[in-house]
């Protein structure tokens, strides 16, 4: 029956079924284009970068935001060229939220909004379109094929985002699902027992590839070391993404699994956009759709060879331009050809991004992306921070938004105490602001109980 699957999935059948659809269609033709720039000259990359910043320029004119920043720049769309990009504003989280409305461009089709928790704890809610939508698949399926992925490979998938359980769950998510030949393994709750379900999963599916959070992917690592098992799965490689990737992380994953780790970055606002290759030489940037700079944090000024703040341009969402955007992260850029014969940028260091796993008094594992998936599209609070000081304490921190009131705040309790637990204490602060750390960012999690202790994991 396995074979039988592999083989629906890998069919010209199954691709002809999938290309009915416009979607797959328009999928299928801007994947021959991207790949081909991802081994072009760099000049023939830049060029394609700057016809394309130039067509989305132009639209953006149609957003009041937008018009206001060219007109008194006096940029004009059809000159500009990428050696001028200093020349726009930086895009901060804080403008998206402010000026949410006039960023969007009118008229745009096939709009949908979308949210992120926010590597800061901000949560942000932005728009994007059916042909940003296209050139995401495109752009996740380069990176995932740099771990060896391929059409129809099998694929368990070790991640968390409510939405995207809710469309995975459907039975049009299920057929999708079998369609693809993917399995989906919900991260938020990565408890012993739920642990050891998943590994009995695997085992019998026998996954190409595990996408995953970094930490899921290290956590389960350190549960099957514990155990003494030694898992048959994957066959071609792990994908860690959503998170920073330590090297310990790395060895401590490798030593458990037969096959290596691929580093993968993106987020819900830019999509996967960098990946390792074979020769794990930092993470090429799928340069066709993203213009990555590197920036001083003080200064702003651009630095290359050292780590800076990476700002991210997104040519192809032509419903809420993207353009020169902080998404809050610190990277080093590297233009030095790698073997591969990708010819395109590479992030060669990451700093930032952690989310901690917090410990139930049940003893489930709760992965922190749980808590900022709570305020996904919730103007009425502006900043949060959930920590927890002890196995059974916890302390909820908001910064009220537009809107905000003590109902709300009372349903967030609620809600929180049917994870937590009826015993567990839980406290609500109000806050005009939360600190920042000594790094200069804000943690939107904090779990100050060491869980792989307490869980029973080495």
């Amino acid at each position: 029956m396995p074979r039988l699957i592999d083989h629906l999935a890998q069919s010209r059948l199954k691709s002809a079924l999938l290309r009915i659809s416009p979607y797959r269609r328009a999928i299928s033709s801007a994947y021959e284009c991207e790949r081909a720039l991802m081994f072009a000259p760099l000049e023939e990359v830049r060029r394609e970068q700057q016809r394309r910043l130039r067509e989305l320029l132009a639209l953006a004119l149609r957003a009041p935001y937008w018009r206001e920043v060219l007109q008194s720049r006096r940029i004009q769309p059809e000159t500009f060229t990428l050696d001028r990009l200093g020349e726009l504003p930086f895009l901060t989280k804080d403008i998206l939220r402010r000026h949410e409305q006039d960023l969007r461009i009118p008229g745009a089709s096939g709009v949908y909004e979308n949210f992120s928790g926010g590597s800061t704890g901000i949560p942000i809610r932005f728009y994007q379109d059916d042909r940003y939508k296209v050139h995401m698949s495109v752009s996740t399926r380069l990176c995932n094929e740099m771990a060896g992925a391929f059409p129809g490979a099998r694929l368990a998938k070790l991640w968390g985002a409510p939405q995207d359980k809710r469309q995975i769950e459907s039975p049009l998510g299920k057929l999708k699902l079998w369609l693809l030949n993917h399995r989906y393994l919900d991260t938020f709750d990565m408890g012993p027992q739920r642990m050891d379900a998943y590994h009995a999963e695997m085992e019998e599916f026998q996954p190409d590839l595990i996408q995953a959070y970094a930490s899921s992917i290290h956590l389960l690592a350190r549960h099957l070391k514990r155990r003494r098992i030694r898992p048959s799965y994957p066959r071609l490689g792990i994908i860690s993404s959503a998170e920073r990737l330590t090297e310990a992380m790395r060895r401590e994953i490798e030593e458990v699994f037969p096959v290596q780790v691929f580093n993968r970055y993106g987020s819900r606002e830019v999509s996967a956009m960098a990946a390792e290759c074979e020769h794990h030489n930092g993470l090429h940037i799928t340069s066709a759709g993203h213009i990555v700079e590197t920036v001083d944090p003080v200064t702003l000024e651009p630095v290359r060879g050292r780590p800076g703040e990476i700002v991210i341009t997104v040519l192809h969402n032509h419903a809420m331009p993207f353009l020169r955007y902080r998404i809050g992260d610190v990277g080093r850029l590297e233009d030095a050809p790698c073997p591969c014969g990708r010819t395109t940028p590479r992030l060669v260091e990451l700093l930032g991004r952690t989310s901690d796993n917090f410990l139930m008094p049940d003893g489930r594992i709760v992965h922190g992306e749980y808590f900022t998936h709570m305020f996904y599209g919730r103007p009425e609070v502006k900043q949060f921070q959930f920590v927890q000081d002890a196995v059974d304490e916890f302390v909820l921190r908001l910064v009220p938004g537009r809107g905000y009131s003590g109902d709300l705040g009372r349903r967030f309790e609620e809600e929180l105490r049917v994870l937590i637990g009826s015993q567990a204490r839980l406290r609500l602060e109000i806050r005009e602001e939360i600190p920042k750390t000594a790094s200069g960012k804000y943690r939107f999690t904090i779990s100050k109980v060491k869980v792989d202790e307490l869980a029973g994991v080495p």
